[in-house]
Protein backbone atom coordinates (compact mmCIF):
# COMPACT_ATOMS: atom_id res chain seq x y z
CA UNK A 1 0.00 0.00 0.00
CA UNK A 2 1.30 3.49 -0.98
CA UNK A 3 0.27 5.79 1.58
CA UNK A 4 1.33 8.94 -0.53
CA UNK A 5 -0.29 8.16 -3.56
CA UNK A 6 -3.35 7.44 -1.40
CA UNK A 7 -3.54 10.25 0.34
CA UNK A 8 -3.05 12.11 -2.66
CA UNK A 9 -6.35 11.20 -4.18
CA UNK A 10 -7.97 13.48 -1.77
CA UNK A 11 -8.40 17.24 -3.19
CA UNK A 12 -6.67 18.21 -0.07
CA UNK A 13 -3.61 16.65 -0.98
CA UNK A 14 -4.00 16.20 -4.78
CA UNK A 15 -1.13 18.69 -5.40
CA UNK A 16 1.35 17.62 -2.65
CA UNK A 17 4.34 15.92 -3.48
CA UNK A 18 5.60 13.48 -1.36
CA UNK A 19 8.42 15.09 0.98
CA UNK A 20 5.30 18.13 1.58
CA UNK A 21 3.16 14.95 3.03
CA UNK A 22 5.59 13.82 5.25
CA UNK A 23 6.32 17.04 6.24
CA UNK A 24 3.06 17.99 7.40
CA UNK A 25 1.57 14.55 8.22
CA UNK A 26 3.03 15.53 12.13
CA UNK A 27 1.63 18.74 12.27
CA UNK A 28 -1.41 17.45 11.14
CA UNK A 29 -1.59 15.24 13.63
CA UNK A 30 -2.77 12.39 11.61
CA UNK A 31 -3.59 8.91 12.45
CA UNK A 32 -3.85 5.77 9.97
CA UNK A 33 -6.81 3.29 11.55
CA UNK A 34 -7.48 -0.35 10.17
CA UNK A 35 -11.67 -0.52 9.67
CA UNK A 36 -13.27 -3.76 9.60
CA UNK A 37 -16.70 -4.16 7.49
CA UNK A 38 -19.34 -2.81 9.51
CA UNK A 39 -17.15 -0.69 11.61
CA UNK A 40 -18.97 2.81 12.90
CA UNK A 41 -16.13 5.26 11.16
CA UNK A 42 -18.32 8.52 12.76
CA UNK A 43 -22.45 8.96 14.63
CA UNK A 44 -24.79 10.85 14.09
CA UNK A 45 -24.88 13.02 16.32
CA UNK A 46 -21.32 12.72 18.10
CA UNK A 47 -18.65 15.79 18.54
CA UNK A 48 -16.59 15.90 15.35
CA UNK A 49 -12.93 16.26 16.17
CA UNK A 50 -11.27 14.48 13.40
CA UNK A 51 -12.00 14.48 9.70
CA UNK A 52 -11.60 11.19 7.75
CA UNK A 53 -10.40 10.70 4.21
CA UNK A 54 -10.80 6.84 3.02
CA UNK A 55 -7.33 5.57 1.71
CA UNK A 56 -8.46 1.91 0.52
CA UNK A 57 -12.39 0.49 0.59
CA UNK A 58 -15.48 2.40 1.15
CA UNK A 59 -18.01 3.81 3.54
CA UNK A 60 -21.62 4.55 3.03
CA UNK A 61 -22.93 7.71 4.61
CA UNK A 62 -26.41 7.81 5.66
CA UNK A 63 -28.95 10.30 7.93
CA UNK A 64 -31.27 8.00 10.67
CA UNK A 65 -34.69 10.00 11.11
CA UNK A 66 -37.00 10.36 13.83
CA UNK A 67 -38.79 7.22 13.56
CA UNK A 68 -35.53 4.52 12.91
CA UNK A 69 -35.30 4.66 9.10
CA UNK A 70 -32.14 5.15 7.13
CA UNK A 71 -31.67 7.62 4.38
CA UNK A 72 -28.19 7.14 2.24
CA UNK A 73 -26.58 10.34 1.49
CA UNK A 74 -23.85 8.80 -0.58
CA UNK A 75 -21.41 6.10 -0.76
CA UNK A 76 -17.23 7.51 0.12
CA UNK A 77 -14.71 6.09 -1.80
CA UNK A 78 -11.09 5.85 -1.70
CA UNK A 79 -9.80 9.90 -1.91
CA UNK A 80 -13.36 11.04 -0.22
CA UNK A 81 -13.30 12.24 3.10
CA UNK A 82 -16.45 12.98 6.18
CA UNK A 83 -16.67 15.45 8.62
CA UNK A 84 -15.04 18.34 6.72
CA UNK A 85 -18.19 20.36 6.97
CA UNK A 86 -19.40 19.23 10.19
CA UNK A 87 -15.87 19.74 11.65
CA UNK A 88 -16.25 23.33 11.17
CA UNK A 89 -20.28 24.36 11.90
CA UNK A 90 -20.82 26.26 15.11
CA UNK A 91 -22.27 23.05 16.90
CA UNK A 92 -19.53 20.97 15.19
CA UNK A 93 -22.02 17.79 15.91
CA UNK A 94 -22.14 15.26 12.78
CA UNK A 95 -25.21 15.04 10.89
CA UNK A 96 -24.50 11.80 9.77
CA UNK A 97 -23.15 8.58 10.57
CA UNK A 98 -20.35 6.77 8.36
CA UNK A 99 -20.11 3.28 8.00
CA UNK A 100 -17.39 0.79 6.91
CA UNK A 101 -19.03 -0.89 3.64
CA UNK A 102 -16.12 -3.33 3.32
CA UNK A 103 -12.40 -3.48 4.74
CA UNK A 104 -11.44 0.02 4.76
CA UNK A 105 -8.19 2.08 5.88
CA UNK A 106 -9.30 5.75 6.85
CA UNK A 107 -6.80 8.24 7.47
CA UNK A 108 -8.11 11.12 10.47
CA UNK A 109 -6.86 14.41 10.70
CA UNK A 110 -7.64 16.84 13.73
CA UNK A 111 -9.98 19.41 12.52
CA UNK A 112 -8.04 22.57 14.17
CA UNK A 113 -4.88 21.57 12.67
CA UNK A 114 -5.99 22.31 9.41
CA UNK A 115 -6.60 25.77 10.22
CA UNK A 116 -4.06 26.62 12.73
CA UNK A 117 -0.74 27.42 11.42
CA UNK A 118 1.88 25.36 12.98
CA UNK A 119 4.33 26.23 15.54
CA UNK A 120 6.96 25.00 12.93
CA UNK A 121 4.87 27.88 10.42
CA UNK A 122 5.78 25.24 7.39
CA UNK A 123 4.62 26.80 3.94
CA UNK A 124 2.22 23.74 3.45
CA UNK A 125 -0.46 24.72 5.96
CA UNK A 126 -0.65 28.06 3.53
CA UNK A 127 -1.26 25.40 0.73
CA UNK A 128 -3.24 23.27 2.60
CA UNK A 129 -5.60 26.10 3.39
CA UNK A 130 -6.29 27.45 -0.26
CA UNK A 131 -6.90 23.42 -1.07
CA UNK A 132 -9.46 23.30 1.77
CA UNK A 133 -10.82 26.82 0.87
CA UNK A 134 -11.71 25.39 -2.64
CA UNK A 135 -12.59 22.05 -1.79
CA UNK A 136 -14.87 23.79 0.47
CA UNK A 137 -16.24 26.32 -2.40
CA UNK A 138 -17.03 22.98 -4.66
CA UNK A 139 -18.96 21.45 -2.01
CA UNK A 140 -21.25 24.25 -1.68
CA UNK A 141 -22.26 23.93 -5.51
CA UNK A 142 -22.43 20.17 -4.93
CA UNK A 143 -25.00 20.41 -2.15
CA UNK A 144 -27.03 22.85 -4.69
CA UNK A 145 -26.67 20.17 -7.05
CA UNK A 146 -27.97 17.34 -4.46
CA UNK A 147 -31.51 19.83 -3.88
CA UNK A 148 -31.91 19.29 -6.95
CA UNK A 149 -31.69 15.83 -7.21
CA UNK A 150 -34.01 15.60 -4.56
CA UNK A 151 -36.67 17.85 -6.02
CA UNK A 152 -36.98 15.56 -9.07
CA UNK A 153 -40.52 13.82 -9.13
CA UNK A 154 -39.71 11.23 -12.17
CA UNK A 155 -38.31 7.69 -11.31
CA UNK A 156 -37.62 7.41 -14.57
CA UNK A 157 -35.64 10.45 -14.45
CA UNK A 158 -33.92 10.17 -11.29
CA UNK A 159 -32.67 6.54 -12.29
CA UNK A 160 -31.09 7.56 -15.54
CA UNK A 161 -29.75 10.79 -13.84
CA UNK A 162 -27.91 8.09 -11.61
CA UNK A 163 -26.99 6.03 -13.81
CA UNK A 164 -25.32 8.83 -16.35
CA UNK A 165 -23.95 10.69 -13.65
CA UNK A 166 -21.71 7.42 -12.86
CA UNK A 167 -21.17 6.69 -16.72
CA UNK A 168 -19.97 10.31 -17.05
CA UNK A 169 -17.81 9.68 -13.70
CA UNK A 170 -16.00 6.64 -14.72
CA UNK A 171 -15.67 7.10 -18.26
CA UNK A 172 -17.67 3.20 -19.30
CA UNK A 173 -20.37 1.86 -19.84
CA UNK A 174 -19.90 -0.60 -17.31
CA UNK A 175 -20.82 0.98 -14.42
CA UNK A 176 -20.42 0.23 -10.59
CA UNK A 177 -22.73 2.05 -8.33
CA UNK A 178 -21.02 1.27 -5.40
CA UNK A 179 -24.78 0.48 -3.62
CA UNK A 180 -26.96 -1.92 -3.43
CA UNK A 181 -31.03 -2.04 -4.16
CA UNK A 182 -32.04 -0.93 -0.95
CA UNK A 183 -29.53 1.87 -0.65
CA UNK A 184 -30.42 3.08 -3.83
CA UNK A 185 -33.48 3.34 -3.19
CA UNK A 186 -33.14 5.56 0.02
CA UNK A 187 -29.90 7.71 -2.18
CA UNK A 188 -33.02 8.56 -4.72
CA UNK A 189 -35.89 8.57 -1.67
CA UNK A 190 -37.98 5.96 -3.59
CA UNK A 191 -39.38 2.87 -2.53
CA UNK A 192 -37.42 -0.07 -3.76
CA UNK A 193 -40.31 -2.19 -5.60
CA UNK A 194 -41.38 0.88 -7.22
CA UNK A 195 -37.14 1.70 -8.65
CA UNK A 196 -37.51 -1.84 -8.80
CA UNK A 197 -40.12 -2.61 -11.30
CA UNK A 198 -39.12 0.45 -13.62
CA UNK A 199 -35.76 -0.23 -13.84
CA UNK A 200 -36.85 -3.54 -15.21
CA UNK A 201 -38.93 -1.81 -17.67
CA UNK A 202 -36.21 0.10 -18.58
CA UNK A 203 -34.16 -2.96 -19.21
CA UNK A 204 -37.11 -4.26 -21.19
CA UNK A 205 -36.90 -1.61 -23.53
CA UNK A 206 -33.26 -2.20 -23.81
CA UNK A 207 -31.49 0.73 -22.11
CA UNK A 208 -29.59 -1.02 -19.43
CA UNK A 209 -29.29 -4.60 -18.27
CA UNK A 210 -27.98 -4.57 -14.11
CA UNK A 211 -26.82 -7.19 -11.58
CA UNK A 212 -26.50 -6.40 -8.03
CA UNK A 213 -24.46 -2.48 -8.26
CA UNK A 214 -23.52 -3.05 -11.41
CA UNK A 215 -24.88 -1.23 -14.63
CA UNK A 216 -24.03 -2.06 -18.52
CA UNK A 217 -25.65 0.36 -20.42
CA UNK A 218 -27.01 -0.73 -23.86
CA UNK A 219 -28.52 2.14 -25.39
CA UNK A 220 -26.84 5.42 -23.65
CA UNK A 221 -28.47 7.55 -26.30
CA UNK A 222 -31.94 6.72 -24.69
CA UNK A 223 -30.50 7.72 -21.29
CA UNK A 224 -28.96 11.05 -22.04
CA UNK A 225 -32.75 11.61 -23.90
CA UNK A 226 -34.33 11.12 -20.65
CA UNK A 227 -31.71 13.03 -18.67
CA UNK A 228 -32.09 16.37 -21.24
CA UNK A 229 -35.93 15.89 -21.14
CA UNK A 230 -36.15 17.27 -17.70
Amino acid sequence: MNIFKLIKKNELFSNFDDKEINAIFDCLKGRILKCSRGKILCEQGSAVEEIGIILEGSAVKFFTKANGSKEVEEVLNSGDMFGEIDGYSVERNSRFSIVAAEDATVLYITVSTIVKQCEKTCSFHQKLLENTLEYMSKKILGMRKDAEYLSIKSMRLKIAKLIYEKYLEQGTTNVSLGINRNEMAEYLNVSRPSMSREMIKMREEGMFDFWKDKITIKNIDAIVAIVNAK
